[in-house]
C-alpha cells in the first residue's frame, strides 16, 4: 500500500531540514569563531614574547653599556689617584697619614664633583664614586717570608727566618694559630721556585691576600682577619713607620703590643721625617727593643699604594682595588704604574 505525504507532513520535514541547516551554519560559525579566537591568542602569545625577548636584548646591551662606562669611570679614578700621588712625591719625600692622598673620598656625584663645565649627567644618567688611597706597604709583606741570594751564575731562593718569626707574632697577636707561618711561607718559597717538587707543580704567585686559602688552615673568616695587616707585593720591602698599624709594628720590631701603640700615638702626634726619628722614639718607649736592628726593616717613604674605588653609574657598579708602584725617579716623566687590577666585595673600613 503506497503512502503519499500529506502537506502538513512535507511543511513539517522542510522545517526540520531547516532547522538542521540553521543549527549547522551556526555551529560552524561558532567554531571559526573558537578558530578566530585561537588565532588571536597564538599571535598574542608569539608577538608578547618576540617583544619580551626584545626587551630582555635591550636590557642586557643597556647594562651592558652601564657597565662599561662605570669602567672608564674607574679607570679614569685610578689616574686620578696616581696624579695626586705624583703630586705628592713632588712635594714630600715622606709618606705619612694625613697627606692628601690618605684623604677618603666620600661618595659624591661625579657631575658635582667635576663641576659645571664637565658635567656627565645631560642623559639623566647619574654617577657616584667613592674610593680611598690605602699604603701598601703600611702592612706586613708575605714576599719578604722568601729570600733570595746568589750563588754561582745564579740564585738561590730560601724562607727568611726573621721575616718567618716576625709572620708568627702578627698571626699571634691577631688570635690566629701561628703555626700557620711555616706552612705560608712554604707555600711562598714554592710559588717563587716555579716548576714543580715531588711531582706537583707549583702553586701560582701569589698577589692577593686570599690567595692563602689555598694554604690548608686557612679560612675564608681567618684571611679576612687577616686582610688590613698583610699584603703580597711583586717584590721585598720595608714597612713605613709612619702608616703601619700597631700590630705590623709589633711584629716586625719585636716589641709588646702595648709599645706599639704607644709608639704609633707618638708619631700620630708628629710624624717621622726618617728612621733617626724611629730610633729616638724606640729608644724612649721601649729601651729594651733593638732599636737599630728593626729600623733595617722599616722606612718612612712607601712605593706601592692600594687605590680602592666604588663607581655606581646607574644599574652598574664596579668596586675594584688596583696596585699602584711608584718609582723614585722624579720628573715630568709617568713615575707610576698599575701592577694589577682585582675585584673586590667591599671598601676598606677607615679606621
Amino acid at each position: 500500500m503506497t503512502v503519499r505525504a500529506t502537506p502538513s507532513s512535507r511543511v513539517g520535514r522542510s522545517g526540520y531540514l531547516a532547522s538542521r541547516r540553521l543549527a549547522g551554519g551556526r555551529a560552524q560559525r561558532g567554531a571559526a569563531v573558537v578558530t578566530a579566537l585561537l588565532i588571536v591568542t597564538l599571535a598574542v602569545v608569539v608577538v608578547s614574547g618576540m617583544l619580551w625577548r626584545q626587551q630582555v636584548q635591550i636590557r642586557s646591551i643597556e647594562n651592558q653599556r652601564l657597565l662599561a662606562q662605570a669602567t672608564w669611570i674607574q679607570r679614569a679614578a685610578v689616574d686620578w689617584a696616581r696624579l695626586i700621588l705624583r703630586d705628592d712625591q713632588r712635594r714630600s719625600q715622606v709618606d705619612y697619614i694625613g697627606e692628601p692622598w690618605s684623604v677618603p673620598v666620600a661618595e659624591t656625584k661625579l657631575s658635582d664633583f667635576l663641576g659645571a663645565g664637565l658635567r656627565t649627567d645631560q642623559a639623566g644618567e647619574t654617577s657616584f664614586l667613592s674610593g680611598r688611597i690605602m699604603d701598601a706597604q703600611a702592612r706586613f709583606n708575605l714576599t719578604n717570608l722568601v729570600l733570595w741570594t746568589a750563588e754561582g751564575t745564579g740564585r738561590t731562593a730560601s724562607i727568611d727566618s726573621t721575616a718567618l718569626v716576625a709572620f708568627q707574632r702578627l698571626l699571634q697577636t691577631l688570635g690566629l694559630n701561628a703555626g700557620l707561618a711555616e706552612p705560608t711561607a712554604q707555600y711562598m718559597l714554592r710559588a717563587a721556585r716555579g716548576g714543580s717538587s715531588n711531582g706537583q707543580p707549583a702553586p701560582r704567585p701569589p698577589d692577593s691576600v686570599d690567595d692563602l686559602l689555598a694554604v690548608p688552615g686557612f679560612s675564608p673568616d681567618m684571611v679576612a682577619l687577616l686582610e688590613p695587616f698583610v699584603a703580597v707585593l711583586p717584590e721585598r720591602t720595608k714597612v713605613n713607620a709612619n702608616t703601619a698599624d700597631a700590630e705590623v709594628l709589633a711584629a716586625v720590631i719585636n716589641m709588646p703590643i702595648e709599645k706599639a701603640r704607644e709608639l704609633v700615638r707618638q708619631r700620630d702626634r708628629a710624624y717621622f721625617n726618617n728612621t733617626n726619628d724611629v730610633v729616638n722614639q724606640l729608644s724612649a718607649i721601649a729601651p729594651q727593643v733593638n732599636a737599630s736592628s728593626a729600623t733595617s726593616l722599616l722606612d718612612v717613604r712607601t712605593h706601592y699604594f692600594l687605590i680602592y674605588g666604588l663607581v655606581r653609574h646607574e644599574r652598574a657598579n664596579r668596586l675594584q682595588v688596583s696596585l699602584v708602584f711608584r718609582a723614585d725617579v722624579l720628573g715630568s716623566g709617568n713615575t707610576t704604574r698599575v701592577v694589577w687590577v682585582h675585584d673586590v666585595d667591599r671598601l676598606p673600613e677607615v679606621r
